[in-house]
């Protein structure tokens, strides 16, 4: 009797394994980003794909694409079929979800608001920090030039808008007038405004443009390990921001795509 159980359990083993891999499907699903991304989801698709290889036989490719996040959401609105869009704020997926593409209540349709990782806002200057630049203060003085994308396109800008307001407002005790004419100042000296966060990076860290970068904590690490610790240094300011860049399905794109299920 045990001869006959393992080879019945045996049989039953191999015949679902190899159900498994008969009824594989090949995959692929496109996840709209933003700017500085990039490298992240390099390393986590690979990880996505083996786990849903060993979990369902199907082999998933993630194919991606990068902007700034509001020209991103613009784009997938306009027809790039994403079947997930990882963004750097909730309100650009908002602008996707009024256009039926998305579930109005997509925040509440993943834990932690659909957020699933934080950030915050940082300096980046030259080794040494010859402009000696400490708070936010220093980047409305004379003769300094900031470096920071275009907030009409880039979620990363409009977290490092909302970082100088929010200092600016604790700084003049809410006087909207002086705030605004400190945020005036402050962009006044942006001599390039990129598309996006990664453009800011190259402008600044490449080109040699700027005292300083306004920048996404990951990005500052990433220019120190891929320029140098010796070219350039990280500036914490007093006050920054909460960064809480949300994810969502594209249902209707992935539904029609048949990556529901996947997504």
């Amino acid at each position: 009797m045990k001869i006959k159980f393992f080879k019945i359990t045996t049989i039953v083993f191999f015949t679902m394994t190899s159900n498994l891999g008969l009824f594989a499907k090949d995959i692929t699903l496109l996840n709209v980003s933003y700017d500085p991304t990039r490298e992240l989801y390099a390393e986590y698709n690979k990880l996505f794909s083996s786990y849903w290889k060993s979990k369902t036989g199907d082999e998933v490719r993630v194919n991606q694409s990068h902007g700034g996040s509001g020209k991103q959401a613009r784009s997938v609105i306009d027809g790039l079929e994403a079947d997930i869009v990882t963004l750097a704020l909730a309100y650009d997926i908002d602008i996707i979800a009024s256009k039926g593409l998305i579930s109005r209540d997509w925040l509440k349709s993943l834990p932690n608001n659909s957020t699933p990782y934080t950030s915050t806002i940082v300096f980046v200057v030259r080794k040494g920090n010859p402009k000696n630049i400490k708070d936010w203060d220093d980047l409305v003085k004379s003769k300094i030039s900031v470096i920071t994308p275009n907030p009409k396109t880039s979620g990363g800008a409009r977290w490092n808008y909302l970082a100088a307001w929010a200092f600016a407002q604790k700084k003049f005790n809410n006087d909207t007038n002086k705030v605004q004419d400190f945020i005036k100042t402050l962009y006044k000296s942006v001599p390039v405004l990129d598309s996006g966060a990664r453009g800011s990076s190259n402008t600044f860290a490449q080109n040699g443009i700027g005292d300083v970068l306004i920048a996404w904590e990951n990005e500052s690490f990433l220019i120190l390990e891929e320029f140098g610790k010796d070219k350039y240094e990280v500036v914490i300011p007093s006050l920054s921001i909460l960064a809480e860049p949300p994810v969502a399905i594209v249902e209707k794109n992935a539904d029609k795509h048949g990556n529901l299920e996947t997504a």
